[in-house]
């Protein structure tokens, strides 16, 4: 919340009658402190985010090159700008100086009013002052409220709105492993993964002796760069505790559960019986025989997952293994062998526990069922993981409106993930690349569109719904298609080879999903 160069020059130095002859570009610099000398080798005595005050005196009769250098040191010590009254040594300011400043983003700025430095001195300091006065208060306050939350036991969704009301800025929270766990202040995920690529500040979010996730400032808030950064750095730590405190109840199962998810994600070898009987302390015995569902829950309260798991283990009458590890909750449904599709079940009874629990901001992903086995669960549990990332990284159209995806829904883009860079590039150039080229240069949507086409089977009515277009607009973008290609995309053949193409091309340029 320090004062900018700007806002000093149109407050405290109005009178002086400042006029910006360089460094426009860094007017926004915080000034840390003003004051004046004359003293030609003033640099190393500079420690940064200072606005200098001078009449030039120390510059009096030396050449260009003198002066030239006066402010290339100066300018590499960091300070937000220098000021000459003119008049004592210069009637205007040399244009080999103006030159200098320029070269460096200095902000150069003559006062063509005669003011005492003292009286610019004591009415910026005393605002540079009551500004870090106004900081410290604000992060006590802010302190203040977010022990209130943690001691009502509120969640991430509450300590974030109490942060924002400060940064008055987007705050994402991130795991570990690059899954969205909570946001403020934007509209959807989208919005979200913005604004973390376009970051004006993160913290480490740690509790526990380990790092849980990032908190990341979204651009536009209020105050500066600095304090920023320190309003995430201090508000970190209770998101820590609240992350920390928001699993399954605690006990000596729970604890089991946990350390067992761990090592499995981890792929840390277990032997047979020490799986069934890790599995048993954890509450779930018996799981010889059933097939195994990995479930893994991006929500932005872990104890929202965790009913969700629980909701769908209770409807199949027994227990499910469920657990927080590194931010995310995971859990393993276990149904019958005689079940044809358990996965096809277990989004069955997930949809039933979201229509049973009111719950916002949940993305889930049901993995590929597994026997009862380290192997079996390792893999399984490492894939579900890897599509609850792509899930709620690349959002896509035909899975909009559901929180629930699968893994073999993102099949393709796990594929393209395990691909090497050159062998994705070799694909997208084989086959669509003239697509690529026509949107780029028309600003067209074909690459999303036959992609659409082909995830719907070729059904024009479902891919003209999805895409929100009338029948015969599709058929005019698939004639243009199949121009510009040169070939049917449509034959059964190609389809699959096609589908890992224009994957390829979405998750490398996110942007034009």
């Amino acid at each position: 919340m320090l004062p900018t160069v700007r806002e000093l020059l149109d407050d405290q130095f109005v009178a002086a009658e400042p006029l910006v002859l360089a460094g426009h570009s860094a007017l926004r610099r915080a000034v840390r402190w003003v004051h004046s000398s004359e003293i030609y080798e003033i640099s190393p005595l500079l420690s940064g985010g200072e606005l200098l005050l001078t009449t030039g005196l120390g510059l009096a009769g030396v050449d260009a090159g003198t002066r030239r250098h006066y402010l290339r040191e100066i300018a590499g010590r960091g300070v937000a700008g220098v000021a000459f009254e003119l008049g004592r040594t210069f009637d205007a300011i040399p244009p080999d100086m103006v030159a200098e400043a320029s070269r460096h983003s200095l902000p150069l700025i003559a006062l063509r009013a005669v003011v005492p430095f003292i009286d610019l001195c004591r009415a910026a300091n005393t605002e540079i002052v009551s500004r870090e006065v106004r900081s410290l208060r604000l992060l006590n306050e802010l302190a203040r409220d977010l022990t209130g939350e943690l001691a009502a036991s509120n969640g991430l969704a509450q300590l974030l709105a109490r942060i924002g009301e400060v940064t008055r800025c987007a705050l994402i929270v991130t795991s570990g492993n690059g899954a969205l766990i909570a946001a403020h202040g934007v509209d959807d995920d989208r919005s979200a993964w913005a604004a973390v690529e376009s970051a004006a500040a993160t913290a480490s979010i740690r509790a526990r002796e380990n790092t849980w996730g990032t908190l990341t400032a979204g651009p536009g808030s209020s105050l500066d760069g600095a304090t920023l950064a320190t309003v995430l750095e201090q508000s970190a730590p209770s998101l820590g505790l609240a992350l920390a405190n928001s699993g399954a109840p605690t006990g000596r199962p729970q604890l089991a559960a946990t350390t067992l998810l761990a090592d499995l994600l981890d792929a840390k070898p277990i032997r047979q019986a020490d799986l069934k009987v890790r599995a048993a302390a954890a509450g779930v015995p018996a799981l010889a025989g059933r097939t195994l569902v990995p479930v893994a829950v991006d929500a932005p309260d872990a104890r929202i997952a965790t009913r969700l798991i629980d909701t769908a283990a209770k409807e199949l009458g027994r227990p499910g293994l469920v657990a927080e590890v590194h931010a995310t909750t995971y859990g393993v449904l276990t149904l019958d062998e005689s079940i044809a599709d358990p996965v096809g079940e277990s989004v069955r009874l997930l949809r039933n526990a979201f229509a049973t629990n009111t719950v916002e901001g949940v993305t889930l992903v049901v993995g590929d069922p597994c026997a009862f086995t380290s192997t079996a669960l390792t893999g399984s549990l490492e894939a579900t993981r890897s599509a609850l990332r792509l899930a709620t990284r690349h959002r896509r159209d035909w899975l909009a409106g559901s929180p629930i995806s699968t893994c073999r829904e993102l099949a393709t883009e796990l594929v393209v993930e395990s691909l090497p860079v050159g062998e994705r590039t070799r694909l997208i150039a084989t086959t669509i690349a003239p697509l690529i080229a026509w949107d780029t240069t028309h600003h067209s949507n074909l690459t999303r569109t036959l992609e659409v086409y082909l995830r719907h089977g070729g059904s024009p009515t479902r891919c003209a719904t999805t895409l929100h277009i009338g029948r015969q607009s599709l058929y005019q973008r698939l004639d243009r298609i199949r121009d510009l290609l040169g070939y049917e995309p449509a034959a059964p053949a190609l389809t699959g080879t096609l589908l890992l193409a224009l994957c390829a091309h979405r998750l490398t340029s996110p942007a034009r999903e």
